[in-house]
């Protein structure tokens, strides 16, 4: 009888192993760009600042300072921009204030930035960082 109790135990607790099994965590290394998991997991990805996002999903995706997506639905890296516009916006178009600045927050970092009215009165005058 005891016999019969072990093996049952036993042949329960291998099959209830091989159903599930810890989720899988998106780790990128510094090279990585973006990474895809198709299978269920947690994905993360690093923002400005040291913080992170994460989400958990059947399919789920990273990217370094963007934001991670699961299962269709992206989830964006906070900005630390606190309502500036996009520098993207103003970047390489016209101005007509030599030398004058424009608060902006950089797409890629996430974090306020400049852009500089530059250029000449023959080639024109452009915003552009600095």
């Amino acid at each position: 009888m005891k016999l019969s109790l072990a093996a049952m135990v036993t042949l329960v607790g291998l099959s209830l192993l091989g159903c599930g099994g810890p989720a899988l965590e998106d780790t990128m290394g510094p090279e990585a760009e973006a990474r895809t998991v198709s299978q269920f997991g947690t994905c993360t990805a690093t923002c400005a600042g040291g913080s992170s996002v994460s989400c958990t999903g059947t399919t789920c995706s990273s990217t370094d300072n963007q934001g991670v997506t699961c299962d269709g639905v992206f989830k964006g890296c906070a900005s630390s921009c606190g309502g500036l516009p996009s520098c993207n916006l103003y970047s390489n178009q016209k101005c007509t204030t030599p030398n004058a600045t424009k608060a902006c927050c950089n797409p890629t970092t996430q974090r306020p930035d400049s852009l500089l009215c530059s250029g000449s009165v023959t080639s024109g005058y452009r915003w552009l960082y600095y």
